[in-house]
């Protein structure tokens, strides 16, 4: 469940550390504060949160549009 503290802290996250992360996944901790980890699908991101331990459930993933594309980084604000 995405909560308010999520959506404050995602908002604030800096635009500078998304843009290695353009045009794939990122799984956000739950609180927006931090990403756990980024692949290019869902799967491989579900895959490295497994062999991190971590559960998918208890992270927010989230696509990040690539320079080609007619986006902004995330789609946090849009939450």
């Amino acid at each position: 469940m995405i909560t308010q503290e999520y959506r404050t802290n995602r908002s604030r996250f800096p635009r500078a550390d998304l843009v290695k992360y353009q045009g794939g996944w990122v799984a956000f901790s739950g609180d927006g504060c931090r990403i756990i980890a980024g692949a290019e699908t869902v799967q491989q991101l579900e895959e490295k949160l497994m062999g991190l331990g971590k559960d998918a459930q208890k992270v927010v993933l989230e696509w990040l549009a690539g320079p080609e594309d007619d986006n902004l980084l995330g789609g946090g604000e849009l939450m």
